[in-house]
């Protein structure tokens, strides 16, 4: 902090006193010839107080100017997280404390980066202790509600944050169901096998081995055939004897997991 006196032309002597003591009292002040205060490393309450500055002119006329330096802190959020193995259903609640910092504070909460929005997450969030303490609550987890959370807190010097992932593990449900599909022989075909949840599901197709389609067998992919990126099978190009019946998994290690047998029926040029 510097803090500067108005410049007197031909001054014999100035002073900076604090309580009657004359400046510097400690290693962290330095008082200038041209009257300028400087504090390194700013401490409140230790560094808060009146302060004056006295100035004797050549002509032996003493004036004298005080001043009050106030020492203000911003807000630290203290850390926090949310619980680990939560799932669809559940109730969350995590808590921000701003453990420092001057008041009056205002504290608000993102989600992703963004305001967050009570009612589109149903959500509630309670604020107590001037702003210092905001607990979040979620009372039925759901996959909306998967993110990055981050408490913010401002006063008028500075601002604080910290930022906590909720992860609700959710089981796999279907984005694009497999269905009976015909193609051409020699032609390429793909059947359509789409699914997400958290984690992100693990897609596994199987071939039926007789009929009716009560035995599968797992497809490892090859260049005849092979499961996609996003789960579904590809085939560069189709042949007879692929016709039958095949059935698409999804895991994810959470719930029962989804599975579907559809048909593919392969017609001749």
């Amino acid at each position: 902090m510097f803090m500067n006196t108005v410049n007197f032309p031909s001054t014999d002597f100035i002073f900076l006193l604090t309580e009657g003591r004359l400046l510097p009292v400690n290693q962290r002040q330095r008082v200038f010839p041209n009257g300028t205060l400087v504090i390194e490393g700013v401490q409140p309450r230790v560094d808060d107080g009146r302060y004056s500055c006295e100035v004797t002119s050549s002509q032996g006329i003493p004036v004298s100017r005080s001043f009050r330096i106030l020492v203000r802190t911003g807000p630290k959020v203290a850390s926090f997280a949310f619980k680990d193995n939560l799932h669809e259903g559940m109730l969350t609640a995590v808590t921000c404390i701003v453990d420092s910092g001057d008041g009056p504070l205002t504290t608000r909460w993102l989600k992703d980066g963004q305001i967050l929005m009570e009612e589109e997450l149903d959500a509630t969030v309670m604020y107590a202790q001037e702003g210092r303490v905001s607990t979040l609550t979620i009372k039925e987890l759901a996959y909306k509600h998967n993110g990055n959370y981050t408490c913010v807190t401002t006063n008028d010097v500075a601002t604080g944050s910290y930022s906590a992932v909720l992860t609700v593990k959710v089981p796999p449900r279907w984005v694009l169901e497999p269905s009976d599909i015909i193609a051409v022989s020699g032609r390429p075909a793909k059947i359509s096998c789409q699914a997400d949840g958290v984690p992100h599901p693990h897609i596994r197709w199987k071939k039926a081995t007789g009929h009716p389609p009560e035995q599968f067998k797992t497809i490892v992919s090859s260049s005849h055939v092979h499961i996609l990126v996003n789960g579904s099978l590809n085939f560069p190009s189709i042949e007879p004897t692929d016709e039958g019946y095949y059935l698409c998994e999804a895991n994810n290690g959470v719930g029962l997991g989804l599975s579907t047998v559809v048909k593919l029926t392969v017609h001749s040029k």
